[in-house]
């Protein structure tokens, strides 16, 4: 886990939140939040709803106005600044584009308003529509285009006045499945190609994990862990941020020290170190395997538990299997391709490695 310290006054910093509470009546949307997201960077904020994240973002915009703390831009306080006068580029879950105006006229719109020269317009525009591959949709309205299609052009026009800062706001959440993983990948494509600073609140954990080059959860408020997506998933500072990201098995017994767990009567082994005392432990889907016949024998670096299957759900490419041990539901992921053969009510023994089990 990173530790969530103060962010440094740094120019080489796009975004930087320093000690920043937002509240509204007597509940705090934003807790003292301090980041820092670095020029180019891809930062997506995550959590669930009503944790802080779309009143961050918007204290970045300039649209809501921190109570305490301070939103700096590249090194600069933005206390007092207009948001039309903090070169932000935002994309909102609506697409919010203009009805009478043709694709082009959305996309050139933030240019003209700024008095560009019309061939530059023209050429920009040109440019940006290619990036989003919707060149030749360039004279159709929003409503002749897919859902889509309209946030490729919402997405052209906020980086078409050339800003500092992308802020992308739960932007595919209305779209359908299929177009929602294939636009994923585009945003960060066009992110990439051109080097923005890029802040995306999302409630979608996968979507977050699958894009960033960092990860914001946020809960209450407050930064409940900040880092890299895989540091996330395998390393949860919390049993919040271990149940939020992605599917989980936690299991709450008590850590002896030593590398022992006693959960349910039965040691196990971990690798993580703590201090003695009630725990949880987190153990991934994917990280159970069957394991062949024996004794239950548990060793220092693998454990096995025995327990019946109780149903299992077909997820494409893989299976995911709830086994039942002592009452307690857990759940473990097999390759479809794999054909095993489990049925509800028959005896499963599954083994997890200690590296693969994580303390919370």
């Amino acid at each position: 886990m990173n530790d969530v310290k103060s962010a440094k006054n740094d120019s080489k910093n796009g975004v930087e939140l320093v000690g920043v509470g937002k509240m509204y009546g007597n509940v705090h949307a934003v807790r003292d939040v301090s980041l820092a997201v670095k020029e180019g960077e891809f930062l997506s904020v995550v959590g669930p709803s009503g944790c802080g994240k779309t009143t961050m973002l918007r204290m970045i915009s300039g649209f809501v106005a921190p109570d305490s703390g301070d939103v700096r831009i590249g090194g600069a306080s933005m206390k007092g600044v207009p948001p039309r006068k903090r070169r932000v580029g935002i994309v909102f879950q609506n697409y919010a584009l203009f009805p009478n105006m043709t694709v082009y006229e959305n996309v050139a719109f933030g240019m003209k308003a700024q008095k560009w020269p019309e061939d530059r317009i023209k050429d920009k525009a040109a440019a940006l529509l290619e990036m989003v591959g919707m060149e030749d949709r360039a004279g159709a309205y929003p409503r002749h285009l897919s859902g889509g299609q309209q946030q490729r052009i919402a997405l052209a026009r906020a980086l078409a006045i050339e800003p500092r800062v992308l802020l992308l706001d739960e932007p595919l959440s209305a779209l359908d499945a299929k177009v929602r993983n294939t636009l994923r990948f585009e945003i960060k494509r066009i992110q990439r190609n051109s080097g923005i600073t890029t802040v995306y609140v999302t409630h979608d954990q996968e979507e977050a994990l699958s894009i960033s080059d960092r990860v914001a959860l946020m809960r209450g408020g407050a930064l409940e862990q900040l880092g890299v997506p895989a540091e996330l998933y395998a390393s949860p500072a919390s049993e919040f941020a271990a149940d939020f990201i992605g599917v989980n098995n936690i299991m709450r017994g008590v850590y002896q020290g030593d590398g022992r767990f006693v959960w349910n009567g039965r040691t196990l082994f971990v690798e993580t170190k703590r201090d003695p005392g009630p725990a949880a432990m987190m153990v991934r889907p994917e990280r159970f395997a069957p394991a062949e016949a024996g004794p239950v024998l548990n060793e220092p670096n693998i454990n096995i538990l025995e327990g019946r299957v109780v149903g299992k759900v077909f997820l494409g490419p893989l299976t995911r299997v709830a086994f039942s041990v002592d009452g307690a539901t857990l759940l473990m992921d097999l390759l479809s391709a794999a054909g095993e053969p489990l049925s509800a009510g028959d005896p499963l023994r599954a083994r997890f490695a200690a590296a693969d089990a994580h303390l919370l």
